[in-house]
Parts: structure tokens; sequence; C-alpha cells
């Protein structure tokens, strides 16, 4: 399977209300912007990965560490808006047509993962692939796990299974005798579809449940779910930095 048509980026921002310089905080003795760009590399797709950010220290960090960063602007509202900017100087001549859009605060997602979604997006039906893992019953009614419906072809959907989002939402769906599914944050786009999504205005149910993948739904635009087995360390607080400190520490 050829993937020379795709590309990984990374946004990352220094800006965060809850943690400071949160890709520059050190993790086992390493940024945790070059823990997301480590976790990219092992998926040995042998594409370019970017580092689209708005600071000259992220940057700094990424190409002393031998990587590629580009400087975007500090007004963008999401990072699918920075991607999407890094993309067009990077690659003016749309050579790449399919973006895998990873967060920079997750430290220890693994390259297969990656490599799972670049697969998915080969097939060019395929409009936005992401993932999922079965949630555990303390993220059920947890407001900052954002849970996602989705339609699959069997009634029990197995490890690399793709299914259809319904609906995103931080509250427990969907009700009833069912899996209940955590959405984790990265993506895999057909570049005209995150061209077309980053113009389109917020849409009522994203501003209401502050999720930007509803703007996608609401459009018509089809959000394609992967099934892991996964959980990987989301960085938000001083207790994921811990969570995640512990867990390199355990590796070593």
């Amino acid at each position: 399977m050829s993937f020379s048509d795709t590309i990984i980026m990374i946004p990352a921002r220094l800006g965060s209300s809850r943690l400071p310089k949160k890709p520059l905080l050190k993790i086992n003795g390493i940024p945790l912007i070059i823990h997301a760009y480590n976790c990219a590399k092992e998926a040995n797709l042998n594409i370019p990965i970017v580092v689209a950010t708005d600071d000259e220290l992220i940057a700094n960090t990424i190409k002393d560490y031998g990587g590629i960063a580009l400087m975007t602007s500090n007004q963008h509202e999401s990072g699918s808006d920075r991607i999407f900017e890094a993309l067009e100087i990077f690659d003016p001549h749309k050579k790449y047509k399919k973006i895998i859009h990873l967060q920079g605060d997750l430290p220890n997602i693994s390259g297969n993962l990656i490599r799972k979604l670049a697969e998915v997006i080969t097939d060019p039906e395929k409009e936005i692939a992401t993932v999922i893992v079965k949630a555990t019953p303390e993220e059920f009614h947890d407001q900052s796990v954002v849970k996602v419906a989705t339609a699959f072809s069997k009634d029990n959907p197995e490890l690399n299974d793709v299914g259809k989002a319904m609906y995103f939402s931080r509250a427990c769906i969907p009700t009833g005798n069912t899996n209940i599914w955590h959405h984790i944050g990265i993506y895999a786009w057909q570049r005209n579809v995150l061209e077309r999504f980053i113009n389109l205005k917020p849409s009522p149910l994203e501003i209401s449940e502050k999720l930007e993948q509803l703007r996608a739904l609401e459009a018509g635009i089809n959000i394609y779910t992967i099934v892991t087995s996964e959980h990987p360390i989301g960085v938000d607080t001083d207790l994921d930095l811990k969570k995640a400190e512990n867990y390199f520490k355990d590796l070593s």
C-alpha cells in the first residue's frame, strides 16, 4: 500500500490555560511535542511529518531535533485551521491529498494506530476517519471525555472494524444496552474535505457541545470510526502529566 500522497501534521500552540507552555513540558526528560513527533515516526510511513505552530520556541525545539516545523498565525481557533495553513505553505502544489492530523498532547499513541488511520483514508470515499475505544465506566459521565454514537455493520464490532459516526457528545451516548465509545481526537482527512471544513462557519451543535467535529456532521460530511484497544494519555492537566511520567518510567 502506497502512502506517497499522505502527510502527517501536528498542530501545537504555546498558550494553554490549564498547562502553560504545555508542548515544551518534559516527560521523562523529553518535551511533550517531541514525544508526539516520535509517535508519528514510529508509524514508519516514510512520509513528511510537519509540526504547525505559532511559537518560535516550539519550532526551534522540533528543528533542533531534526524535524520540520512551520510558523502559522496565532489567531487560529482550532488545530484544523492551523494545519491547513501549514499544509498550504509546505505543499502549495497539492501533492499531498490525505492528511493525518495528530495531536501534540498525545505522547504515547502507537505507530500502528497511526498507520491504520493512513490505511483507511486511502479510500477516497472515506472523507474523515478517526479513532474510538470502549469507554471505561468512570468515563461514561465525565464531560471531559468525548463520546460518539457509531453505526457498525455488525452487532459486536471488533478491533480495527470501521463504523460511521452518528453523533459526538460530552454526555453519555447512546442510551440502552450497548457499547459506549470514547473518541480519541486524531483524524485523517481528504485534503479537499479539510479545505471545505475550515471554510464552514461554526455550527449550532458544535457551539452547544464545544466539539468541532459536529460541524462536519451538520454539513453532511461523513466521519468514519476505527475501533482500537488503545487508551492513549491526553495531557491536559497536572494529573495527566503525572500519568504520562509514570507511564514512561514504567517503560524504562
